[in-house]
């Protein structure tokens, strides 16, 4: 493997993604090893030395050794989509914001410097390049599931950033941004539309959840209109996903769609406390509602008490940073048409959750889930992943979205 990265960066740095003119002199890989990606990427930190004497701290991307978890996961999409993003979108989107006064409202990104995606045969030397962020100081939290409200605060701010980009490129020039769109690949929908995600999946997982909230609470909520309503949703959930997932106009902006804990580093001031988020791994990218990524974040970093005490603070943040982020004269959601989206696709945050919250709170040692793992329905899996105290998160989401009544399916799709 380093013999293969060393002589692929030799010609790379050759063909000038490192500046014009000049070689290679050094590559040294420090760290194969990257926590939550592997099965999207294998992760290689270098350095580089080039002959003008300059030094790069790098991260290498590259596809999963394996061909089953490549096919399996779509790899090509994936690159492909963080290629496009980089060598198109982000350029673009940062053309139609232009110059920043004393970088105000700056979106932080790593610093991208080649990619490659060719696929098939060839897909064991695609890759992509960028930055070490942490050699600026970024970094991931500490090893745990939910964020303290600091945080949650810093990586809203620096999502609503993003957002705003596409605010704005669709004021300036909105018939490119609608190109730049359409190159965006759906990872949610095979191209026939059915949801990728089969065997009644989102069926069983709510009702995983619902159960156990009717258990520990069922007078309160066994004839809630409410979650009647989010039965229904749970019942077709390739018809709930598709609107949800769907372009709502004129409020669609390009989305993260995969915005969690493990997308997001962070600087710290003297105190140690977060003052700015870059965000990363743009594979899942889409084409909706702000409220995907919003959704999807809040569900997966934050406790039970955190939603019921700071839940509109929360959404007040990411609506007024926003705010700061688009100029006078451009459309964005005010703030009751962000409740609005919230409610409309929430669905979307339970459906990743649901997965992700479990997956960290597993026991690798509970014999249940190492019978499971040879289950012919994969579905099985999930359904007992996580244990207990999954399940009790699950029941929190779902009591969440019952009381903010986050169940009003989309009427029409944009």
């Amino acid at each position: 493997m380093e013999l293969f990265i060393k002589t692929e960066i030799k010609a790379i740095v050759a063909e000038g993604a490192f500046g014009k003119n000049c070689n290679l002199v050094s590559f040294n890989v420090y760290n194969e090893n990257i926590e939550k990606k592997e099965w999207k990427y294998k992760a290689i930190f270098g350095d580089i030395v080039t002959s003008d004497e300059n030094h790069y701290s790098v991260l290498i991307k590259l596809k999963n050794r394996d061909q089953t978890i490549r096919d399996s996961s779509e790899s090509d999409v994936l690159f492909q989509n963080e290629l496009n993003f980089y060598e198109k979108i982000i350029p673009f989107l940062l053309e139609c914001r232009g110059p920043l006064v004393n970088g105000v409202n700056a979106l932080s990104l790593p610093r991208f410097f080649y990619g490659r995606n060719n696929g098939g045969e060839l897909a064991e030397k695609d890759l992509i390049i960028f930055e070490n962020v942490n050699t600026l100081c970024y970094h991931f939290t500490e090893d745990q599931i939910f964020l303290d409200n600091n945080h949650l605060i810093i990586a809203l701010q620096a999502i609503a950033k993003f957002h705003g980009l596409s605010y704005i490129a669709k004021h300036k020039n909105a018939s490119r941004f609608r190109d730049m769109m359409a190159d965006v690949q759906d990872l949610q929908f095979d191209g026939n539309g059915h949801w990728m995600a089969q065997n009644d999946m989102l069926k069983r997982m709510g009702k995983r959840s619902v159960d156990r909230l009717l258990e520990r609470d069922g007078g309160r909520y066994r004839d809630h209109e409410q979650l009647h309503r989010l039965n229904k949703l749970f019942d077709d959930a390739t018809e709930t996903l598709r609107r949800a997932l769907g372009a709502h106009e004129p409020l669609s902006v390009l989305c993260h769609g995969d915005y969690s804990r493990g997308s997001v580093m962070f600087q710290y001031d003297d105190c140690g406390r977060p003052s700015d988020a870059l965000v990363m791994d743009f594979f899942e990218l889409r084409y909706g509602s702000p409220a995907l990524d919003l959704s999807l974040f809040l569900y997966t970093t934050t406790t039970q008490q955190v939603r019921e005490t700071h839940w509109d603070n929360l959404l007040d943040a990411y609506w007024t940073a926003l705010t700061a982020a688009v100029p006078p004269g451009v459309r964005f959601p005010d703030r009751a048409e962000l409740d609005a989206e919230m409610a409309a696709s929430a669905i979307v945050g339970f459906v990743g959750a649901s997965f992700i919250l479990p997956y960290k709170l597993r026991d690798n040692s509970d014999p249940l889930l190492d019978s499971m793992v040879t289950s012919e329905d994969p579905v099985d899996y999930f359904l007992v992943l996580g244990g207990d105290v999954g399940t009790e998160c699950l029941a929190d989401l779902v009591q969440h979205m019952v009381d903010m009544a986050y169940t009003q399916p989309c009427k029409a799709l944009g």
